[in-house]
């Protein structure tokens, strides 16, 4: 009982020297020290914690509480403002960065806001458009993309593109399709992931022994020298070989 007294009588004597150094009000001295715990609590609210919040450091913690609270806000702003930018670059970049976040919605709309003027049937932009159309499980929209770069670059060999159709085809049940577009875009692609997704597939379809021969395929590759292997890669590496067990 006396331990807690003395803790709070210490407590505000404190308190009662800030209030004296900082020039509070002179009463908060009568209420600090005859009213010791609920004067304190008092002072703290009154005085402490307004003061806090004006400071860089607070500025900084609610910064911190509102990043937790929505870890998205900041960025969203930043989506916002290069909406408004005439910098397809900036744009296209920052709808990138949304993709590795998983901000489908965000990168659609810059995609789109880029996919002007010039730069309407610009294959990156397309293609970046397409990708992050799948990412949000639009595949239907992706299809309708690629088919709009294939028409107007119908001689474009593109590896990405080439295995985003596929990937379409496949969440659209055209699984047939989706088999011809794997099976040619496997033959080129420089990674391990078409072969993979073509193995997955012919998986489904009961196709083992075709899957089994793929996947030991991508297996012998991922040894062979000197041969890079993505972080990426490593993933599919590790599918082939979970699937050979």
């Amino acid at each position: 009982m006396f331990g807690a007294v003395s803790v709070y009588l210490i407590i505000a004597v404190g308190l009662a020297i800030h209030a004296m150094k900082t020039g509070r009000p002179f009463w908060w001295l009568y209420i600090l020290l005859f009213v010791p715990f609920l004067g304190s609590l008092a002072y703290v609210a009154i005085e402490l914690v307004p003061a806090m919040f004006q400071t860089r450091s607070a500025h900084k913690v609610r910064s911190d509480i509102g990043t937790m609270l929505d870890p998205n806000k900041e960025w969203r702003e930043r989506v916002r403002q290069a909406e408004l930018v005439d910098s397809v670059d900036a744009k296209r970049a920052l709808a990138e960065e949304c993709e590795r976040r998983g901000l489908w919605d965000d990168a659609i709309r810059l995609y789109k806001a880029a996919a002007t003027g010039i730069f309407a049937d610009d294959p990156a932009v397309l293609g970046g458009l397409a990708r992050a159309q799948l990412g949000r499980g639009d595949a239907q929209g992706c299809l309708e993309t690629l088919h709009t770069l294939q028409e107007i670059q119908p001689s474009l060999r593109n590896q990405e593109a080439h295995l985003l159709l596929a990937r379409a085809l496949e969440a659209t049940g055209q699984t047939a399709e989706a088999l011809q577009e794997y099976e040619a875009v496997s033959r080129y692609y420089a990674g391990f992931e078409a072969r993979s997704r073509y193995a997955l597939l012919l998986l489904k379809q009961g196709r083992a022994q075709q899957a089994h021969d793929l996947f030991q395929e991508v297996v012998r590759a991922s040894r062979a020298r000197p041969v890079v292997v993505t972080q990426a890669d490593k993933e599919w590496i590790r599918v082939a070989k979970t699937n050979l067990r």
